[in-house]
């Protein structure tokens, strides 16, 4: 599985914005997982924090909850057992994220509503960037630390261009 760092789109919108964000978790999370082995997702740098399993758990449920605010049908099968099939998951959500958020112009999304469950309230689509997006993007980044601490950092790709340094 390679995800790389795809051309500029032709036209800026906030759905061709917001279409780059899900790649660049789509490809953080490919750099951030690649090589991990399913007997290092039970590593947590200290007690009180999640392991490298509940993190990608927690990366799925938030690109999870996000297609969902597209396609309310969107249904996921939870928990996955190993990594491989977690990052097999998270590149399809995020493509099916992708594919729907070209099917939308500006007025579309305008009208798209985030429920957030917790507070019983409706927010506009602005707030998957603050929230979900932004959430999912700090975990890959924890991953990222807990594998060098752990004495299996990620490969040397930059997340820029996709190549090797």
């Amino acid at each position: 599985m390679k995800n790389t760092v795809p051309p500029p789109p032709k036209n800026i919108s906030a759905s061709t914005v917001l279409e780059r964000m899900v790649d660049a978790i789509a490809i953080r999370f490919d750099l951030a997982t690649r090589g991990l082995q399913d007997a290092q997702l039970d590593f947590r740098p200290v007690d009180s924090s999640m392991s490298i399993g509940e993190v990608i758990a927690h990366i799925h449920s938030l690109v999870d909850w996000t297609i969902k605010c597209f396609d309310k049908n969107a249904k996921r099968q939870k928990p996955y057992p190993t990594v491989v099939s977690y990052r097999i998951a998270i590149k399809e959500v995020c493509e099916e994220l992708k594919s729907n958020l070209r099917k939308l112009e500006d007025k579309d999304l305008a009208e798209i509503s985030v429920y957030l469950k917790r507070t019983d309230t409706h927010y506009p689509f602005w707030n998957l960037i603050n929230g979900p997006i932004a959430d999912a993007l700090t975990h890959i980044g924890q991953i990222n630390s807990w594998r060098r601490i752990a004495g299996n950092p990620c490969p040397k790709i930059s997340p820029f261009t996709g190549e090797h340094y």
